[in-house]
């Protein structure tokens, strides 16, 4: 709060409102004040929502629009004095566009209360700030070291020469050799990718350092390691008991992890600040939801894809429900999880 003005940001986004007090600026007061607003506009979003007014509210907005120098990322709203909500200008915000299909209800905040929700936002804002710092600062040696291993098999597998192809023979995950004995492929197909299709080792990689970098910071390498090792362990056995045919790919680790990040915001303990959590959880949704799909497309895995993602989230749930300590609470985020993962056959 800085009368005659309030800013409000979404944190994560790169979107931020600034509102507008009519009643507290004369019409030249508020004309500097909307031009040295949009004039710091450096990148993302700016939305300026002036309450109070009459139509000369709305034409001051359209000609500070018109004067702005990053039209395109900017929107411009007029709350009127019986509370209608109406887009003067520029791009869209969804929660004031929200607020306008309604009917104009709301009664105003008590000072106490809006204190109480400023106050509130600095402190989650103090949080994520903090766990973000905290994780930061750590690299992630175990996941860069997973990722340097594949990249190695990848190299040696790759070629024509009869040694490479006895590697990839002898540690992709066949059902027909594990039910014989081998049951070594159950772990060791995770270190193979297709040598014929370099976008399945890339994909697999960025995804891996994507969600280890997140998780290893704040799990610590022993239980990443474990969760790993857990996760293409159960991700072989399902792919041996469901399916017949061969599979490679690091696609069921990483399915591991992604599940025990679910696990971890689903505990009873809070492992997140409330910011992280709620960003984390759309976004951790979505992710899956594309992987899902992804999942029964052809020649992909889904059964090793499920069973390390099943067993990654039960991890999850152990590590957050268990005693304090169970997880490292030393940071506060990392780089959220992003892109697809693949399990070629």
């Amino acid at each position: 709060m800085h009368e005659p003005m309030a800013i409000l940001e979404w944190l994560g986004t790169g979107k931020g409102m600034v509102l507008l007090d009519h009643a507290a600026l004369d019409d030249e007061e508020m004309n500097r004040q909307l031009d040295r607003i949009l004039g710091s506009q450096d990148k993302g979003l700016l939305f300026i929502a002036v309450a109070g007014g009459g139509a000369g509210v709305a034409q001051a907005l359209k000609a500070a629009d018109d004067r702005a120098r990053k039209r395109e990322h900017v929107g411009l709203y007029h709350i009127d004095d019986a509370g209608r909500v109406r887009r003067v200008a520029g791009r869209r915000l969804a929660e004031l566009d929200k607020v306008g299909s309604l009917p104009p209800v709301a009664t105003p905040l008590s000072p106490a209360r809006l204190e109480e929700m400023v106050e509130q936002g600095r402190k989650e804002r103090t949080q994520a700030m903090e766990f973000v710092r905290g994780a930061t600062r750590r690299f992630p040696h175990l996941t860069v070291a997973l990722i340097a291993v594949c990249v190695l098999f990848f190299a040696m597998t790759t070629g024509a020469e009869p040694r490479s192809r006895h590697i990839y023979e002898l540690l992709a995950n066949r059902p027909d050799a594990v039910r014989n004995g081998e049951v070594w492929r159950l772990l060791t197909y995770a270190l193979l990718h297709d040598p014929r299709n370099a976008t399945h080792l890339i994909v697999n990689m960025l995804s891996l350092y994507s969600v280890g970098s997140f998780l290893e910071p704040l799990l610590g390498r022993l239980r990443l390691g474990l969760t790993y090792l857990a996760s293409t362990l159960a991700g072989g056995v399902a792919s041996t008991l469901l399916t017949q045919s061969p599979s490679v790919g690091a696609s069921g680790a990483v399915w591991g992890l992604m599940g025990a990040t679910l696990g971890l915001l689903h505990g009873r303990r809070r492992v997140f600040p409330s910011l992280i959590a709620r960003s984390l959880r759309r976004r951790l949704v979505t992710i899956l939801a594309i992987n899902v799909l992804i999942s029964f497309l052809p020649h992909i895995d889904r059964y090793c894809h499920f069973g390390g993602g099943l067993i990654g989230y039960l991890l999850g749930l152990v590590f957050s429900n268990g005693k304090p300590g169970m997880v490292p609470e030393p940071s506060r985020d990392a780089p959220l999880p992003a892109g697809s993962t693949r399990e070629l056959k």
